[in-house]
């Protein structure tokens, strides 16, 4: 299967949820213009043959006090069972694991208090499997820009439609029912306020006053789908750009460049990361390698190094702690 093989329609819907999973069947039927019940057919059939895999809460961890770092390893001495070993260990702790290929084996973000937390996550880490560990990389993502999927349905390209992470504004208290409600919509942005609503032990009237505090003072941004890309043909890289003494103005008008690229969905803003991380869906490195040809062209005396990883294997995938 390839994304070529979807009709428009399925495109347009899995478009549609990409940036409103929580939309109703009749919203989205409204938007794509089909009927209500065709619109929740078509849905059932993507999740059945496991093109939307689930659907998601967008939260800024920012704003209720956590912090996301990012962790890369460089395994030595291990075979399969080993390395099997280690990512269960790490799944246990972080909220994203995934087995890359590049300069790194193993990728993951885990989700802390502050950096006691990570050293005390890093130090009982260290003790059990230091020995397979020939370097690491650890970096703190402070923005993050997550842009809809343009390369679902061509004709539509609007880059401005985005969920961005880390902006700076007052913290939110949220308590242990706010918690809850975060944890359930992580895992089923869809599900109804009255399922939730018995999940959480609450009324319904509750838990839709709770969701529309957290969305009215930035917590939860929105909702996605996720989306079996992978299934559709398409891999999925991590590129890091470092660049020459670039000023502002020169840093933007490259970030100007990736932004209006339909394949890249992800731009990420880090302490002890490259000058310019983004993510993107493509074919294969052939393509891969074009798009970055023509980012170097965009700003040749700019660009001192592009890097770029694959990820391989997503072993676990979380958008809010579980504990």
């Amino acid at each position: 299967m390839d994304l070529e093989s979807l009709d428009v329609k399925d495109r347009r819907l899995l478009l549609a949820l990409d940036m409103g999973a929580r939309k109703t069947d009749s919203a989205i039927a409204n938007e794509i213009g089909l009927s209500k019940q065709v619109t929740n057919y078509r849905i059932k059939r993507l999740e059945s043959r496991n093109i939307i895999k689930s659907y998601y809460a967008i939260v800024d961890h920012t704003k209720i006090g956590l912090k996301l770092y990012r962790v890369g390893l460089k395994l030595e001495n291990v075979d399969n069972d080993k390395e099997r070993e280690i990512i269960d260990y790490l799944k246990s702790r972080g909220s994203w694991i995934v087995t890359v290929f590049g300069s790194w084996d193993v990728f993951m973000g885990i989700y802390t208090k502050d950096e006691y937390d990570l050293m005390d996550f890093w130090k009982k880490f260290s003790d059990k499997y230091g020995y397979y560990v020939s370097d690491k990389w650890i970096s703190l993502m402070t923005k993050s820009w997550k842009f809809e999927k343009s390369f679902i349905f061509p004709k539509k390209k609007d880059r401005k439609n985005s969920f961005v992470l880390g902006h700076k504004s007052s913290s939110v208290n949220i308590d242990e029912i706010d918690h809850a409600i975060l944890q359930q919509l992580t895992i089923n942005a869809r599900q109804s306020t009255f399922d939730l609503a018995k999940k959480v032990k609450q009324t319904e009237r509750i838990v839709q006053y709770r969701i529309k505090k957290l969305e009215e003072n930035g917590v939860i941004l929105g909702y996605r789908a996720l989306i079996n890309t992978a299934l559709l043909g398409l891999k999925f890289y991590k590129i890091f750009v470092q660049l020459k003494n670039a000023d502002s103005k020169d840093r933007q008008q490259i970030r100007g460049f990736v932004i209006q690229h339909p394949n890249v969905g992800y731009i990420t803003e880090a302490a002890g990361g490259s000058d310019l991380e983004f993510e993107g869906h493509f074919t294969d490195s052939r393509a891969l390698f074009e798009f970055i040809t023509e980012l170097k062209d965009s700003a040749p005396t700019l660009i001192k190094d592009v890097v770029y990883l694959e990820y391989v294997k997503e072993h676990k995938i979380t958008y809010y702690p579980v504990s």
